[in-house]
């Protein structure tokens, strides 16, 4: 009943998920059918239509739940569906959209701690919640938490064990061993009961080969993670919702950001002693003074970070190891820009939507926006401005597409916002000028065709620039010619 792919047998309350199309609802009910409901449920979700039919049910919306709070606090939400469980007093299932996901930017870097809370709120109220996945919305990241986050998986053809999730009684305390004995029982029933080596303290030991904890279990709402923010100001938030402060006693606050950042782009391959002196110091001649400096940064960056275990020495070098789950903004918004193209590309506006306003909301402002010119602009090497314009592309790209879906909708005056904003991080963006004549094509404007073209003149005139092709000029020709 263990292996792979094998058919479970509800026997108590569980934490289960459904992954399926984002507009298979008949799939999900046909799911939800091999369920021995004795009671309503609990919907939890923020469109009325999604599983409308279902009979004898209770809903709340996202906002109710708590999970549209900024920040999101995952107790809290635990706390108000457990109320709404126990008002309710007949509920044997609780149902969630988990489309609450894309929200906020809150929801999207808490969203994989997301199976670990279901446990415990199937453990405390012995009811079974079902998490419903639109897998066509749902990027890499979210895929993956999906995947490992939940006990079962539910289907039409039936309800299976999921082989990678872990329960709570191995989430905390259990050695990487013990966890492998038991996925290894949960995937082959002839290995249930084999014995693995635990070598205690020793066990997982890890001999700087790989720079983060190895753990098999999914993320818990109580576990320390960071939360990275690199658009805009850096700043990075701690579980609780705070954020750390980069001005301890002692320190020189802004190249304790800058060498955070800086290792932080680098990676696992971490980066020398020299070229962070060089990169921090490049004035100072002296190289023991540039040393010494940098010692006393490293040591002020540990205790600003709240231990030394999260920059690593390895002989001349020094790498960041942030806590293991950590998420980041940057990785997440290329991840979401590079879905919603895909979804575009197959016609489904209405989620290509939902996933660009999500990365927009991520894009708060340039990457490293703080950080002073002086660090990257140097003969050292650029490391800043690349990223920064690769991105801001990106960003102005996600705001174009955004426009372009809403405007073959009809809905032309929130595409044209569209276009507007992205002229606010770049006066003379061509595909934004080129977007805002489409829309105005489509109203049939001439005349606003020629004064956005006007407009793009102006714009390159006031910064001494020339355009690099006659492009936008052949297109505002087409379009008001095709207008006659």
């Amino acid at each position: 009943m263990n292996s792979f792919g094998s058919r479970a047998v509800l026997a108590r309350p569980s934490n289960i998920s459904i992954i399926c199309d984002s507009s298979a609802e008949e799939f999900v009910i046909d799911a939800l059918s091999q369920l021995p409901f004795t009671s309503g449920a609990l919907i939890i979700a923020n469109d009325l239509e999604f599983l409308a039919e279902l009979p004898d049910q209770t809903r709340m919306d996202f906002t109710q739940a708590g999970l549209n709070d900024v920040p999101i606090k995952l107790a809290d939400v635990s706390g108000r569906i457990q109320a709404a469980v126990k008002a309710r007093r007949a509920v044997s299932d609780i149902i969630v959209d988990m489309r609450w996901g894309t929200g906020t930017v809150s929801a999207t870097a808490n969203f994989e701690r997301w199976g670990g809370l279901c446990d415990r709120i199937a453990e405390d109220i012995q009811v079974s919640i079902v998490s419903v996945y639109a897998r066509s919305v749902m990027i890499e990241d979210q895929l993956l938490a999906a995947v490992r986050g939940h006990s079962h998986f539910l289907a039409p053809s039936g309800l299976y064990d999921n082989p990678f999730w872990l329960p709570l009684s191995y989430q905390a305390g259990a050695t990487i061993s013990q966890q492998i004995g038991f996925v290894l029982g949960r995937l082959v029933p002839d290995y249930k009961d084999t014995v693995v080596q635990d070598d205690g303290e020793a066990s997982g030991a890890n001999p700087q080969w790989i720079t983060v904890r190895r753990r098999l279990r999914p993320r818990m709402g109580n576990d320390e993670v960071w939360k990275i923010r690199c658009f805009g100001r850096l700043r990075i938030y701690l579980s609780d919702g705070s954020q750390i402060k980069w001005d301890m006693p002692g320190s020189a606050p802004t190249k304790t950001k800058t060498l955070f950042a800086y290792l932080l782009q680098r990676g696992e391959k971490g980066a020398p002693t020299e070229l962070l002196a060089e990169l921090l110091w490049s004035d100072e001649t002296d190289e023991d003074k540039k040393r010494n400096r940098l010692y006393h940064a490293i040591t002020m960056l540990r205790k600003t970070l709240g231990g030394s275990e999260y920059v690593r020495r390895n002989g001349g070098y020094y790498t960041l190891v942030p806590p293991e789950g950590t998420w980041i903004d940057i990785a997440t918004f290329e991840q979401l820009c590079n879905r919603a193209k895909v979804l575009a590309k197959a016609s489904k506006f209405e989620d290509a939507v939902a996933l660009l306003d999500a990365a927009e909301r991520l894009y708060s402002g340039e990457l490293f926006e703080d950080m002073p010119p002086a660090y990257y602009e140097n003969d050292m090497e650029n490391w800043v401005v690349p990223k920064r314009t690769w991105f801001k592309d990106m960003a102005l790209k996600v705001l174009r597409d955004k426009a372009a879906i809403l405007r073959q909708q009809g809905q032309f005056r929130d595409a044209l916002k569209c276009c507007q904003k992205a002229l606010q991080m770049d006066a003379v963006c061509e595909i934004a000028h080129a977007e805002a004549m489409r829309i105005f094509h489509a109203q049939k404007r001439a005349d606003a065709i020629a004064r956005q073209y006007r407009q793009f003149l102006t714009a390159m005139d006031s910064m001494e620039l020339v355009p690099e092709s006659e492009a936008l000029a052949r297109l505002k020709s087409e379009l008001i010619n095709s207008l006659s």
